[in-house]
């Protein structure tokens, strides 16, 4: 047996047990991952710790602490009422915004996703809407928008596409993407309790539940720091976690000392160490290059269009575990050999190995899926939502390859 395939197997013993002992997976991992690299490469600890994930650290924890002085302050109350009062009432309507922005923001940008995971957040401790609902309209609607020409993800395809030499259609392939994800959202709206939204109306009023020496004008300030936080990402392209964790500092300086307490408390630590944990040892994968020694046996099977199959479920499995900008950067390299010969549209299996890389992104160990799992720690069971993200990450993962590789490689739909 195959080192390669050694530490592949390991991703089952860092999922496996936990199920059967309770104990946090970020452990297990971090002890699988010093096993592996330690007895089966000869690496030390150091060089293992390499691949410690420091922006997704910043990233979760920046994020969350700035959620966390939100809701101590009544902010995120406070956002779900103008919402209600928006929707006239009808809570019906708060999924469908939620899918609505994340679409247009991403299409233009990085996307409004970690507000959004904020405001769901409020939606769902206030009203008790189902948070795999929340999750997918966030994060379907994020990734439905995330590969137009001129946002990170269209923009790295066009970059890599024009290094291999690959010709394909940016605009199609966007369009493409948003129908399959707009298809999704409305399954998932139907399928996680959205219909049953369509006789729910409250009233719009919403009392803070702020304490009484957090003053409107902290609430205010809060929500300038969001606006100030979706401007540096996007206008200026700053980093998502240190910008948070900046503007958090500044919040936290004029909060009372209370807040102050409750808000690094409030961080989600245990989602940190899952997270921290498990991408450790996925980082330790890719540089033993298991991946690609996985891509090279796909590549050994049979055809084209075969070939085309197995790349487009292994990106989205590696997705599930990774960041999805990550697994673009090996995506388009991929595709290059198959297109040499002419039998596969540049487009279409883009666009098939695109989707497939972005269904799974809801997976608790993913970019997306896991901020919101950080997001929602506070107000809901934790450990029911990450099984249930796992569960429905394992859905996609399982038949949405196979839909994208039938309707854009096989049926040319997408161009």
């Amino acid at each position: 047996m195959s080192i390669e395939l050694i530490l592949i197997l390991g991703l089952l013993v860092i999922f496996v047990v936990p199920v059967l002992t309770d104990i946090n997976v970020g452990i297990v991992a971090f002890i699988v991952a010093v096993c592996m690299g330690g007895f089966l490469l000869e690496l030390s600890p150091q060089a293992i710790l390499q691949g410690f994930p420091a922006q997704m650290f910043v990233l979760i924890v920046g994020v969350t602490l700035l959620l966390a002085i939100a809701e101590s302050n009544g902010t995120v109350d406070w956002i779900v009422g103008a919402m209600l009062s928006l929707a006239k009432g009808r809570l019906l309507f708060l999924p469908v915004v939620l899918f609505v922005t994340a679409m247009l923001t991403s299409s233009l940008g990085p996307g409004a996703a970690p507000v959004l995971f904020v405001i769901g957040a409020g939606l769902i401790s206030r009203y008790g809407l189902n948070p795999l609902l929340v999750a997918a309209m966030v994060i379907h609607g994020t990734q439905s928008g995330a590969y137009s020409p001129i946002a990170p993800y269209g923009i790295v395809i066009s970059q890599l596409a024009a290094e291999q030499g690959i010709l394909y259609q940016p605009w199609p392939l966007y369009f493409a993407v948003v129908v399959f994800h707009l298809a999704l959202g409305v399954a998932a709206f139907l399928l996680l309790g959205g219909a049953k939204l369509r006789t729910a109306k409250l009233a719009s009023g919403l009392e803070f539940s702020a304490a009484a020496d957090s003053p409107g004008m902290i609430r205010h300030l809060t929500l300038a720091g969001f606006a100030g936080l979706l401007l540096a990402v996007i206008v200026f392209g700053a980093h998502l976690g240190f910008a948070a964790m900046g503007i958090a500092f500044l919040l936290l300086i004029v909060s009372p000392k209370q807040t102050r307490k409750e808000a690094v408390n409030g961080v989600a630590w245990p989602i940190v160490l899952v997270i921290t944990g498990v991408l450790t040892y996925v980082n330790l994968l890719q540089q033993a290059g298991a991946i690609e020694w996985l891509a090279a046996h796909a590549g050994a099977i049979g055809g084209a269009p075969l070939v085309a199959l197995l790349l487009c479920y292994l990106v989205s499995i590696v997705t599930g575990v990774a960041s999805t900008i990550g697994t673009i950067g090996m995506l388009v390299p991929l595709s290059a050999p198959l297109l040499e010969s002419g039998v596969l549209n540049g487009t279409g299996l883009l666009t098939g190995m695109a989707v497939s890389a972005a269904v799974s992104d809801i997976s608790p160990f993913s970019t997306w899926g896991a901020l919101f799992l950080a997001s929602v720690a506070a107000v809901t069971d934790r450990d029911k939502v990450l099984k249930s993200q796992l569960l429905y990450t394992a859905v996609m993962v399982t038949t949405m390859p196979l839909v994208a590789w039938f309707l854009f490689i096989v049926s040319g739909l997408s161009g």
